[in-house]
């Protein structure tokens, strides 16, 4: 009897000391469930998992910049190589990151428009205190009305006309010969016509002709007693015009300021 009664106190005790190792084995297990869910839930990147498991693509490109295309895929944290040589863009990833730099290629390997050409015609109006019989051509009336009654000038006079053609986003530069500006000395006045690019833009209205660091020079004789100098005039601006519209861009003083030389622009985008 006594055995017995032993017996049941060697098991209840046993019970007790074992419980707790089950209730944390069956907590070590529920945690180790919660986990692997998890990490199904989580995207799986290059580096987590064998590389030789994971898909290749060759991408052909016909006309974006492979370089260009490579730095905005690396968004998508897959491993790509670019060759600017062959075209082609490798890119090791998930299929579903391949599908997604599938659909985006589509979409940004599309040809550019072609480049417009711009023509810019620019009049070198020289004006002076005194009245001019000298007519000027019927489409610079307005600019000289409106110019009269900004400046005291009343006589008004067409120099030259200057006329560069470009690509968008090109420059442009011309250089020549211009008829003598002062009655006193014969010899020709020379010019540097340059812009640094023009490129077409638009607003609400019409085509829009953006012009960064224009520059005229010009290099006019004047007499100083028995001695012949050069004055250097000089015009330089950026200046947005719009396609047809006439735009004075600037004006400099010449012959000891008695008189000015007026740059007058206008743009024309040729379809």
């Amino acid at each position: 009897m006594k055995l017995r009664v032993l017996c049941a106190y060697l098991i209840f005790g046993l019970l007790l000391m074992l419980a707790p190792l089950a209730r944390g084995q069956d907590a070590a297990e529920k945690r180790a469930q919660e986990q692997a869910k998890a990490d199904e839930q989580v995207p799986l990147r290059v580096g987590d998992v064998d590389q030789r498991q994971i898909p290749v693509r060759l991408f052909q490109v016909k006309y974006a910049n492979v370089y260009q295309l490579a730095k905005v895929f690396n968004a998508f944290g897959a491993m790509i190589n670019a060759d600017g040589d062959l075209k082609v863009i490798s890119v090791r990833a998930p299929q579903t990151v391949l599908d997604a730099i599938d659909e985006a290629i589509k979409r940004l390997d599309v040809p550019q428009p072609p480049a417009k050409n711009m023509e810019l015609n620019a009049y070198l109006i020289t004006a002076s205190p005194q009245s001019s019989a000298t007519p000027l051509p019927t489409e610079l009336e307005p600019v000289v009305k409106q110019l009269k009654s900004v400046f005291s000038y009343q006589g008004f006079k067409l120099l030259g006309t200057l006329s560069l053609r470009g690509r968008d986003g090109s420059t442009g530069s011309v250089t020549g010969v211009l008829p003598p500006i002062t009655a006193d000395v014969g010899r020709p006045t020379t010019y540097q016509f340059h812009v640094k690019t023009m490129a077409v833009t638009s607003d609400d209205k019409a085509r829009v002709v953006r012009i960064n660091d224009l520059a005229l020079v010009l290099r006019i004789p004047v007499r100083s007693g028995p001695e012949l100098n050069y004055q250097e005039v000089s015009i330089g601006t950026s200046i947005d015009a719009r396609e047809g519209q006439k735009v004075v861009v600037g004006k400099a003083n010449i012959d000891n300021a008695d008189s000015a030389l007026i740059l007058v622009l206008t743009a024309k985008v040729i379809d």
